[in-house]
């Protein structure tokens, strides 16, 4: 089966280098940059990560290798603010991602329609319908300005229709404009300062 091994056996035994010699520089980098991109999916922490590998080519030369996504980068440093040393994605002008943009926003929603039904029952209104047309823009961290287009005020008398637009700072209602006065008898006073 497995015999012993004896030199000259297997015919005379020759010393010849197993690589070719490069000869251009578009192998030469390549050559280089295989191990850059072996060791970049190892590198990457987390999915969509981006990697970056530098090999040094020389005294003062080298290539670097950065693999990532293409998509909107911004860079925040530890104390909140754009530019800087830590790597972050998908972040708006306020370091808050997109899931905690559609929370404060439905949150800030809530917020001016719970606003605009108040007020408005405080001036006699009886019913209140909000449609779904609505305008919504982030003017802070906390800071949305909310527009309804269409909002029908029904009253014993009559109904009315206006554009109602919100102020919300912090979780709460900063000032309501657009709420029609009642046309006959003694309105209330606003509330609240708005």
């Amino acid at each position: 089966m497995n015999a012993p091994f004896r030199p000259g056996l297997a015919g005379p035994c020759k010393s010849a280098p197993m690589t070719k010699p490069i000869r251009t520089l578009g192998a030469a980098v390549v050559a280089l940059a295989t191990p850059a991109l072996l060791a970049a999916p190892a590198a990457a922490d987390a999915r969509g990560a981006a990697a970056k590998v530098e090999t040094r080519l020389g005294d003062d030369t080298r290539l670097t290798l950065a693999i990532g996504s293409a998509g909107y980068d911004s860079h925040r440093r530890e104390d909140g603010y754009r530019g800087g040393d830590g790597y972050r994605r998908d972040l708006n002008q306020w370091g808050q991602s997109d899931r905690e943009v559609r929370d404060l926003t439905r949150d800030a929603v809530q917020t001016c329609r719970q606003a605009v039904r108040q007020e408005a029952r405080y001036l006699g209104y009886r019913d209140i319908d909000i449609d779904e047309d609505r305008r919504v823009r982030q003017v802070g961290p906390r800071g949305f300005f909310v527009t309804f287009d269409e909002v029908e005020f029904e009253g014993r008398r009559r109904d009315r229709e206006a554009r109602v637009t919100c102020e919300i700072r912090r979780g709460d209602v900063v000032s309501l404009e657009g709420l029609p006065r009642p046309a006959r008898g003694r309105a209330p006073p606003p509330r609240r300062g708005w």
